[in-house]
């Protein structure tokens, strides 16, 4: 089905209508792009582990407002377990990346430039992988209790890596 839609007196298009899923996952990815975005504007906070805190933060209520979209019921706590799950496997690559990133902010000056270039990019980059992960398991029909941590580690990785780039 197509909608026609006038943009002037002079030129007319025809629009495809999206259906209820596209429109979904046109919400979950715009969703995930701004807390990705807000994640990244939190890596300038010079505080090494309160930038940490906070991105943590931005990153449970995404997966919150990514489950509410789907319909999934998912609590503070049982999302913070499931991303500690998520993460753990990932733990070489996100706890390196983001610990260095944060405590290299505790060394004067030089750190805290370095630190505040590395970590708004590895922050947004780890929102998105996240969101990535969940919107794709909300989206197939899962829920927080179904989510299966090991199987999405390799999932994870390969979307932080994309991300990175």
């Amino acid at each position: 089905m197509t909608e026609t839609v006038q943009l002037d007196a002079a030129e007319v298009v025809d629009v495809p209508e999206l259906t209820d899923a596209e429109i979904l996952q046109a919400k979950a990815t715009s969703t995930i792009r701004k807390y990705a975005a807000v994640s990244a504007g939190l890596g300038f906070i010079p505080v090494p582990g309160l930038d940490v805190a906070s991105i943590s933060s931005v990153q449970y209520s995404m997966i919150r407002d990514l489950a509410e979209f789907y319909g999934v019921s998912a609590g503070k706590d049982q999302v913070r377990v499931i991303l500690a799950s998520l993460l753990g496997g990932a733990a070489p690559v996100m706890v390196t990346a983001a610990g260095l990133g944060s405590a290299v902010k505790a060394v004067p000056l030089v750190g805290t430039i370095a630190g505040m270039i590395l970590m708004p990019s590895l922050a947004a980059a780890s929102t998105l992988a996240i969101g990535r992960v969940f919107n794709q398991h909300f989206a197939s029909g899962g829920t927080l209790l179904s989510f299966d941590a090991e199987k999405m580690r390799d999932h994870f990785k390969a979307e932080f890596e994309a991300a990175k780039k």
